[in-house]
């Protein structure tokens, strides 16, 4: 019997203070559209996740994987200046070696450098699946960096590579930001959402949702006059390249959450077949 074709999704991270239930408390619209995605993909009982993040890039023509064996590494605390309950915060998740193994033999065999490593999961995959409600999930989560360089072609070109994983059961997650820019939230520029962010985050909306080429749409991005106030740099952008190019010719994408804080956009999509 063959699997059904599962969906790709581009989720927006945010910091470990979304776990904090003041900030984001259940009914928050931002922890009401994490919480829907994590009930969709309980609902679809995949083989497993395959996630990357904004915050593990490998080298500039080559990348890495975790899972070299079936132990759990420790989480990785990337951030920073926040309350001491947040750094011991827990994850449990299971690996998946066999599906590490997979993933880098097909890339490999697209003349893409990957080697499998122990890495724990960084806080752009873990937080965002916690409060997703993914924790203790029944299938396994795996973590693909992405490249060291702020190609959105070739990070698209990958997401492509990896698309036939859909067919037999994983589900792909890009998690980032739709914009980011630390910048100006962090020197209090921001009182407000400035103008780049909806007008940054309404052409990536148009590419996904209007175009008839969506994974041209996406590079040209590159050519946006607010690429570099919403993204000052572009590591949180490229999680999107990725999930589009897995998504190939996917007939439906759907915007699940739409939500501005200051100078960062939580949007995130599904790309799916029905």
């Amino acid at each position: 019997m063959t699997s059904p074709r599962m969906p790709v999704y581009f989720v927006s991270h945010g910091g470990p203070n979304l776990l904090d239930p003041n900030d984001y408390p259940p009914n928050e619209k931002i922890a009401q559209g994490l919480g829907k995605i994590g009930n969709e993909i309980l609902s679809l009982n995949p083989r497993a996740l395959l996630v990357l993040s904004g915050h593990w890039e490998a080298g500039a023509t080559t990348l890495q994987i975790n899972s070299k064996n079936g132990i759990p590494q420790p989480l990785i605390y990337d951030f920073y200046g926040f309350p001491s309950w947040m750094y011991k915060e827990e994850f449990p998740h299971r690996p998946d070696p066999e599906l590490a193994r997979q993933v880098s033999t097909m890339l490999n065999s697209a003349n893409i450098p990957t080697e499998i490593v122990d890495r724990g999961l960084d806080h752009g995959v873990w937080v965002a699946l916690k409060k997703a409600g993914l924790a203790n999930a029944p299938f396994p989560i795996v973590q693909l960096s992405l490249f060291h360089n702020e190609s959105m072609e070739k990070h698209v070109e990958m997401g492509e590579i990896l698309a036939p994983l859909r067919d037999q059961g994983v589900i792909i997650v890009g998690s980032g930001m739709a914009v980011h820019n630390l910048r100006d939230l962090f020197t209090g520029r921001s009182q407000e959402v400035p103008a780049y962010v909806p007008m940054f985050d309404k052409q990536i909306e148009q590419a996904l949702l209007e175009s008839d080429n969506r994974k041209q749409a996406v590079v040209e991005l590159e050519n946006s006059e607010y690429l570099r106030k919403a993204h000052p740099t572009l590591e949180h952008l490229m999680p999107l390249h990725v999930a589009t190019g897995a998504a190939k010719d996917s007939i439906k994408v759907k915007k699940m959450l739409e939500a501005y804080q200051l100078s960062l956009s939580w949007s995130c999509y599904k790309f799916s077949d029905e």
